[in-house]
This record gives C-alpha cells, structure tokens and sequence, in this order.
C-alpha cells in the first residue's frame, strides 16, 4: 500500500519517484485512493521566481512540482506510515532520530534538521516528535541547477 512504503532519499517511494511529471503523480494517488487538492505558488517575490504546483493529501503528504512539471520534493506528514531506512519515522521522538543519524544537524535558515543522507526532518516544537520528513533531489543542494529547471 503507497502510505506505508519506505521514504527512499533522492529517490522518493516505490509508487511515487522524485523527477516524475504531475500527471503520473496524479494516476499514482488516485490509484491508491488518495484524496489530494493542488496548489499553486507563484513565488514570485523570489531571487529567480521559480513558480511551484502543490498537490497536497491533507496530514499525509505534500509533493511539489517546479516550473518544468517534474516532481522534485515530498514532505511526509504524519499521516505516512512508511519510514527511512534508518528508521526514522514521523511521530518518532527527535532525540530517538539523532541517535539514528547522528550526523543530523540544526538548520537555523530553514529551521530544521538535515541529514548529509539526502533528507530533512522538521519537529513539533511542543512534543519534540518528527513532525515531517522531506526528500528531494539532488539539484535541490545547487541553487543555479535548481533554479535552471534543466533537470
């Protein structure tokens, strides 16, 4: 079932690939029963406006498509129920997932945790918990490869 598989980083999952265009996400969701509503955010007040469409499954997921149409992060919530291979998992307790990756470190600009493995993870300030966990690709580290959208 999609909302249990692993969270593969700069990868995606074994349904949903990183790099894959809006309509193959789209018959990837609604074959899995997946209710989701899209957005759009035009960043427009952006260094390069590099408008983004949002197709959100509310408490499950957030999958965001750049200018080019192709898929290039999801945001786990945690309504997910797969993990890392790690183990990390949303609902986990932080100190629990800096154990498993002790080279996680705090992200003061973006306020939240990263991992030279290829994922973030932002924690509910209250509970301490993994609140998301987010992939993406490799461009995403190279702001001129990003913003180009030759990808």
């Amino acid at each position: 079932m999609l909302l249990s598989e692993a969270i593969i980083p700069y990868a995606g999952t074994q349904g949903i690939r990183l790099y894959q265009t809006r309509p193959e996400v789209k018959a990837a969701l609604r074959e899995a029963g997946i209710r989701y509503h899209e957005e759009y955010w035009a960043n427009k007040d952006e260094t390069v406006p590099n408008p983004w469409h949002v197709l959100i499954a509310d408490d499950v997921m957030s999958l965001f498509f750049a200018r080019n149409g192709k898929l290039f992060k999801i945001v786990f919530w945690m309504g997910w129920e797969g993990c890392l291979p790690n183990g990390i998992h949303t609902g986990l307790p932080l100190e629990e997932a800096r154990r498993l990756d002790p080279q996680l470190w705090f992200d003061d600009w973006n306020e939240v945790w990263q991992s030279p493995a290829g994922y973030w993870l932002e924690d509910d300030l209250t509970t301490r918990e993994v609140m998301s966990i987010t992939v993406y690709i490799r461009e995403v580290l190279d702001d001129d490869l990003f913003d180009a959208c030759e990808w």
